[in-house]
């Protein structure tokens, strides 16, 4: 059985590619999420074992805010995808533990390794 990942980002050329990387490394990957307010909703609805986070979305909520309600119910590992340097959203991100950082654009071998870390309890921040 492979692990589910769920991708939250709003970019749909980008989310294509990653559900399209990450179904090649052999992840369930359902229909990606563009949109703040139906993250928890799809997060309920999959139940994914990672989840790969865009910080800006559509809707009104960001990908942090997601990222601390879906805290309130699950401790589903989140790999934060974004454009902002880390430096910019250190405190949000360290509230959303466990979490990984990784920095727009990605590199397909780097993000596969941090999921398949995320699923093995390496828990690192960034």
């Amino acid at each position: 059985m492979s692990a589910t990942v769920l991708v939250v980002e709003d970019e749909p050329i980008l989310a294509l590619e990653l559900c399209e990387d990450l179904t090649r490394h052999g992840y369930t990957v359902p229909p990606s999420v563009n949109d703040g307010d139906m993250v928890l909703a799809n997060v309920l609805k999959h139940k994914p074992d990672v989840i790969v986070m865009d910080i800006k979305l559509f809707g009104f909520r960001n990908g942090l805010d997601e990222a601390l309600r879906i805290r309130a119910f699950f401790k589903t590992p989140l790999v934060y995808l974004s454009s902002y340097s880390y430096a910019e959203v250190k405190e949000q991100v360290e509230r959303t533990a466990p979490a990984v950082y990784l920095e727009k654009p990605y590199d397909e071998a780097t993000l596969v390794s941090t999921i398949e870390g995320m699923l093995h309890g390496d828990q690192a921040s960034r």
